[in-house]
């Protein structure tokens, strides 16, 4: 009679139904980018060329740490100020956003300021009503050292003395249904941005900077105007980041070109504009632009935070 045979003891048992890796969504070859849109495709590529330089720091430099949207405890480096633009708890609940409160509280950097995102169900002022509801809960929570800005100015000082401006709020425009800190798009809630303010920090990016079109368009005419020297903000997961802004013709034209998703007459003004911006041998940045996102895509690792000096 034949010997049956054995399996050997090293096969490896495979699990059934096992559900696949999931996989990143790959990104558009350059070519896909300019079939689609040439004349976006081309603006983006002329505008990119544009030489800009930050200025000199002052004396009194101070060193931002820039995070949004968390949902988890990152490695937070070394800085002055920590700066976290909203979406502090995962799932909006007090206890979480307790969580991340301790968290923040174990932070070494001597100014730590906040604001509140559209996860942070539990600090929106629309969820129960007044503001008695609101700060009373707001003071279950244990704050610590933490600044929490509710579209409100403060000014702070730094260890070296210097006196920092910053205006914070947690307000987006509607984009989701039922989700805290919404306004409407056709509404403008930023008239109280205060002028000379040195950090804006909000949970909206301005439209076409760092945000899908998902930005809102009064803030960046605020930005035309008050021109601080740090704006953070978070939001959209898939743009995290650094951009300067200059506030010239060449901006302006892109920003058209972008809201206008392309356009030939479009392109022909961001050519114009770069040529006579070209000719300065090189362009001062007024604003750094900051989305602080940590958490991207599905699948996509934990970015790192950005520091910035101002």
């Amino acid at each position: 009679m034949e010997t049956p045979r054995h399996e050997s003891a090293t096969t490896t048992n495979i699990l059934p139904n096992e559900p696949p890796e999931p996989q990143k969504p790959k990104e558009p070859s350059a070519w896909e980018q300019f079939r689609y849109g040439p004349c976006l495709f081309l603006a983006r590529k002329i505008s990119a060329r544009r030489p800009i330089h930050l200025p000199q720091p002052p004396e009194d430099a101070v060193t931002v740490v820039c995070i949004s949207n968390t949902y988890g405890k990152p490695q937070i480096p070394p800085g002055d100020v920590l700066v976290h633009a909203g979406d502090l708890a995962a799932d909006g609940s007090l206890a979480s956003l307790q969580v991340t409160l301790n968290w923040l509280k174990t932070q070494p950097h001597h100014i730590k300021i906040v604001v509140a995102g559209r996860r942070d169900r539990y600090l929106n002022k629309m969820r129960k009503g007044g503001p008695h509801w609101r700060h009373g809960h707001r003071r279950k929570g244990n704050w610590g050292d933490i600044i929490y800005l509710e579209h409100e100015k403060v000014v702070v000082a730094a260890e070296n003395g210097r006196l920092i401006r910053v205006f914070g709020s947690p307000y987006s425009p509607e984009s989701i249904h039922s989700v805290p800190f919404q306004y409407p798009r056709d509404k403008n809630v930023w008239n109280k941005v205060p002028k000379n303010v040195d950090i804006l920090i909000t949970h909206t990016p301005p439209l076409t900077h760092l945000d899908s079109l998902e930005g809102c368009w009064y803030l960046l005419h605020k930005l035309w105007k008050r021109q601080p020297r740090l704006h953070v903000f978070g939001c959209a997961h898939e743009h995290h980041g650094i951009e300067l802004l200059c506030y010239d013709d060449l901006q302006n034209a892109m920003e058209q070109i972008e809201v206008a998703g392309g356009g030939f007459c479009n392109l022909m003004k961001v050519v114009k504009a770069f040529v006579r911006s070209f000719s300065c041998h090189g362009v001062e940045a007024k604003t750094q632009l900051v989305n602080a996102c940590i958490v991207g895509e599905e699948s996509e690792p934990h970015r790192e935070p950005i520091t910035v000096v101002i």
